[in-house]
């Protein structure tokens, strides 16, 4: 399960409404639903042809069916408008506890693994959460199983067992997922926000609970307050309903009479919070906030009114447009330029408290910024003012009107379980017609409304956050040990704000130039680019979609390779403080790329990668733009010291993360090909010149090969021109040669250490077996893993509570992969996880071996369903060709390879690499161990004592390439 605080409304560019519903030809007649629709159609994209009904059940429950005959899954989710803002005091955290313990077995199927290991079975996978509003259950699967996950759903929300015998584990359960989330700073400035605000609101108490808060006390008891809280609050009619399969119409409202049906109606209200969360006397503050990340961050909060009834508007939208605008002179664009900010957004969400919400303005600052931070608060007031005088103007909400009508008709949405978490959301906000349309429509420029936002952006109605390393703090958050402290905003302060403001002249946002106007689909050439061989001067290949042909959308990357890009720590530093200072140069393209409805991004890919991928009218340009900006980008004293600053912040943040993270980084970092520990970077980055960075990107841009690959609306004479004038750019003679990745050719058992931020311990223990090619031992471990994951689960998280962090996977060194097992514990060092790693494997052998022949051909089958489904967007199409793409495999046939190995697959091959792996340990193990912080005079983590110890990721990968 995942606990959120979770932001549901959020600024999104989208869409145009869709009047009419389309059926397939195919389901016109079973798909005309007998039964009464509720209220109104939903309205939906005019290129969206997927049935919508919202139909009533008898018990009152309102359920949205989807037909898609075309769904590659199944999805279905329920929810119910009850989160922690209805927790007792006396039990807080109950709303998440019981989202907890209503999967832990039902009436029908009481046992607790029972669900999971069949979605397994059926290349499915379930979750659920709790916000402060609503809790939510989903899942998906296969279509053939669609029926009977349905019915453990159903039967887990209406009859479900509350075992007190689970309680204590899913007490420690909730604790643990609770205790790993103190890293993660979202979750600590909530607790902090929950500390600060009116203590008589419900969004006071400690909504996640842990082993103090769900226990019992002297006027209450866990199990009764569990009880009960089911009792009151799981009603079928406050609670709603979403199904997607591929199935009529008439079939899926079968399907939830039948399922959803079955719940209980207690003819409940839904629960209304009517204590305000922010009052005066909270207002007026600076909360300085030390994080557990390295960061530096302002936020600039205001209260705003839980204002979805007037989602059509687009009011706060409207001004989160402008502020995170970056074009010419704007705030982002001055302060950038300035060197005070890394970037600054805007984010609303009207129900962050229940009956109310925030409107914040966010930033991300540089070391500049924060010793200015109250010059960076100035602009921000100063732009506010120039908003309200001058920018409440028809022209931006018309463009912002057509940006959002654009990206709701050609909506790139990949439909798995968190779509119908979405949807479920959407039914418990908005009004049934506008289940798909909320956030995409602007139908009313209330201009009185926009001034009103504007003229409530003051000092005084703020909360003014301030979060970084060494803050003077005098407090400490409960449970996440959060420093902070609050303070009352000064008039000093205020009219500081003013006078440094009025330094500034800003200009607001010009009206966006690539907005696309030209949806024609190109003609394409038969001639088109067939996969090839790799050449070591270069490669042009390009594609038509094979399932988006009618979408005038594509997608490039193009990559200048170059043997010495990263041939040592000197050039790898070279090239991220290079690619941070083009970056910042395109920060006004990238903005608005992104509101026109195109991705842009660079990387490393034995040199510099370019991707860029949308609407495809400006998409070659915007590719050569970004070229442009690294080859013409002015590198100076302030652009190589903030690029300093930033990558030393990123090399920090590694090391800062969740135990278990910390666990799997070295294992990611052995297939990075030379690895260069972060501690040499650390020190080159100190001496780093500007001469050093220009003459890095001049041997980067003139002596590397172009390989490029698109896919989708351009015609490959278009494609092969952009490609073409990118090859006159470099020196025609130079030659690449890819590097041979890891191979596990020996038996080495090895193991490092480190130490956590966090009080957290893990272990990620690896096995990969020699003897095996790229896509047998692909294919075997992703097989075994959809097999073992579930058992390794269930015993040593659900029954044990070793972890709440609990994962067995495949995990690939270079081109050889094998099997892991992590746990992240607040409980158990390392020594105590691989005891019992140890204890269990035999336990899976023989679960294994017990396996029937018809167990391992349905296990197949799901792992082929996923392998043979299509993509839903053209992104995730074209990321299907560059696996291959940056191991310069061009004839693109790893897909078909891995599908022919999987049909070969037998009981006794999934044994046997489990044996060698494992049990036998023929090849490579690695145990990545991370000890968490204690307190001096407590009991210190202790690492495992086997294996051979490895100082570091360098050396390890050194002992495996001889």
């Amino acid at each position: 399960m995942v606990y959120k605080n979770k932001k549901l409304v959020n600024f999104i560019f989208s869409g145009i409404i869709g009047l009419l519903l389309a059926t397939s030809p195919s389901f016109a007649i079973e798909n005309k639903l007998t039964k009464p629709v509720l209220i109104e159609k939903v309205q939906q994209s005019e290129r969206d042809k997927r049935q919508y009904e919202v139909i009533e059940l008898a018990n009152k429950m309102r359920v949205l069916l989807v037909s898609d005959p075309k769904a590659v899954k199944s999805l279905a989710s329920l929810a119910l408008p009850v989160g922690s803002l209805q927790d007792p005091k006396d039990q807080q955290g109950l709303a998440h506890y019981t989202e907890h313990m209503v999967l832990m077995g039902s009436k029908k199927y009481p046992e607790p693994a029972s669900f999971s290991q069949f979605l397994s079975r059926h290349a499915g996978s379930y979750n659920a959460s709790t916000a402060a509003h609503r809790t939510a259950f989903y899942f998906e699967v296969e279509n053939s199983a669609f029926n009977k996950a349905l019915d453990y759903l159903a039967d887990a929300i209406s009859d479900p067992n509350l075992d007190p015998k689970f309680a204590d584990k899913e007490r420690n359960a909730v604790n643990a997922e609770l205790t790993m989330a103190r890293s993660n700073d979202g979750f600590r400035i909530g607790q902090v926000d929950s500390e600060t605000i009116n203590q008589n609101h419900p969004a006071s108490q400690f909504s996640g609970g842990n082993l103090e808060t769900l226990s019992d006390k002297e006027n209450s008891k866990l199990q009764d307050a569990l009880v009960n809280f089911h009792k009151d609050y799981y009603s079928a009619n406050i609670m709603v309903g979403v199904m997607y399969s591929n199935q009529s119409i008439n079939k899926l409202a079968k399907l939830a009479e039948n399922n959803f049906g079955k719940i209980p109606n207690k003819n409940i209200n839904i629960p209304i919070v009517d204590k305000p969360a922010i009052t005066p006397n909270v207002l007026n503050k600076q909360i300085s906030m030390v994080p557990a990340q390295p960061k530096k961050l302002l936020f600039l909060q205001f209260p705003i009114e839980n204002n979805l009834a007037k989602f059509a508007d687009k009011t706060d939208e409207y001004i989160s447009y402008l502020i995170s605008n970056s074009s010419h002179n704007t705030l982002s664009d001055q302060l950038q330029k300035q060197g005070l900010i890394e970037a600054i957004s805007s984010s609303i969400n009207p129900i962050r408290y229940g009956n109310s919400g925030i409107f914040s303005i966010n930033v991300s600052l540089t070391d500049d910024g924060l010793a200015q931070k109250d010059k960076v608060i100035g602009a921000i007031f100063n732009y506010l003012q120039l908003i309200q005088k001058q920018g409440i103007s028809d022209a931006y909400y018309e463009e912002l009107k057509k940006v959002l009508a654009l990206e709701f008709k050609y909506q790139d949405v990949e439909r798995d379980m968190s779509y119908v978490e979405w949807l479920s959301d959407q039914m418990l906000l908005y009004p049934v017609q506008n289940i798909l349309n909320s956030d995409f429509i602007a139908t009313n420029f209330d201009k009185t409304a926009i001034a009103s936002r504007l003229k409530s952006l003051t000092a005084n109605n703020a909360r003014i956050w301030v979060i970084s390393p060494n803050q003077t703090t005098n407090k400490t958050a409960y449970f996440v040990d959060a420093p902070y402290k609050i303070d009352n905003i000064t008039s000093e302060q205020k009219a500081n704000w003013l006078a440094l403001g009025k330094n500034f002249t800003f200009s607001l946002p010009e009206l966006n130039p690539y907005i696309p106007d030209n949806f024609s689909i190109v003609k394409q050439n038969r001639a088109q680019a067939q996969p090839a061989g790799f050449s070591k001067r270069g490669n042009h290949l390009h594609f038509v979609s094979q399932y988006f042909k009618t979408e005038p959308k594509a997608a490039i990357v193009v990559s200048l390779r170059n043997n010495q890009a990263f041939s040592d720590a000197k050039a790898e530093v070279a090239f991220n403080l290079l690619d941070y200072i083009a970056s910042r140069n395109l920060e006004q393209l990238r903005f608005q790329a992104g509101v026109a409805g195109i991705s842009l991004s660079t990387n490393n890919d034995n040199g510099l990668m370019i991707s860029a991928s949308g609407f495809s009218q400006h998409l070659p340009k915007m590719v050569t733009a970004i070229l442009n900006s690294y080859r013409n980008v002015t590198i100076d004293e302030q652009s190589l010291v903030l690029a300093k600053s930033w990558y030393l912040q990123e090399l920090d943040k590694s090391e800062h993360a969740k135990s278990y993270w910390l666990a799997v980084n070295p294992v990611n970092e052995l297939s990075d090909l030379p690895y260069f520990e972060r501690d040499e970077r650390r020190q080159i980055t100190a001496t780093m010149t500007i001469n050093d960075v220009l003459t890095y990107r001049d041997n980067l841009l003139t002596h590397s090969v172009p390989y490029m690959l698109s896919l989708g609306n351009l015609s490959n004479e278009d494609s092969l021109d952009l490609y073409h004038s990118i090859q006159k750019t470099l020196v025609r003679d130079v030659e690449f040669t890819p590097v041979d990745n890891i191979q596990i050719k020996k038996s080495l058992e090895a193991k490092m250490a480190q130490y956590a931020k966090s009080t957290d311990n893990a272990l990620m223990m690896s096995y990969i077996p020699t003897g095996y090619d790229r896509i047998a031992s692909s294919m075997l471990s992703y097989t075994l893993s959809k097999i073992i994951s579930p058992w390794f689960y269930d015993q040593l998280r659900t029954n044990e509570q070793l972890g709440y962090a609990v994962f067995a996977g495949p995990v690939t060194v270079g081109d050889s992969v094998g099997m892991s097992f992590i746990i992240q514990s607040n409980q158990y060092d390392p020594v105590y996880l691989f005891k019992r790693y140890q204890e269990f494997y035999p336990v899976i052998l023989s679960k294994l071996k017990a396996l029937s022949k018809e167990d391992i051909e349905q296990y197949k089958k799901a792992v082929l369903d996923e392998l043979k489904m299509p993509p839903q967007t053209l992104d995730e199409e074209f990321s299907r060709y560059m696996a291959d793409y940056r191991n310069s495999r061009f004839m693109f046939d790893s897909r078909h390879k891995k599908i022919e190995q999987l049909k070969k697959i037998t009981k006794q091959d999934l044994v046997d690499f489990y044996n060698r792996s494992v049990m036998d340990k023929k090849g490579f193990v690695f145990a990545s161990q991370v000890l968490g912080k204690r307190e001096d005079n407590a009991k210190q983590p202790e690492a495992i004592s086997e294996f051979t110890e490895f100082e570091n990721v360098s050396a390890l990968q050194n002992e495996l390439l001889k």
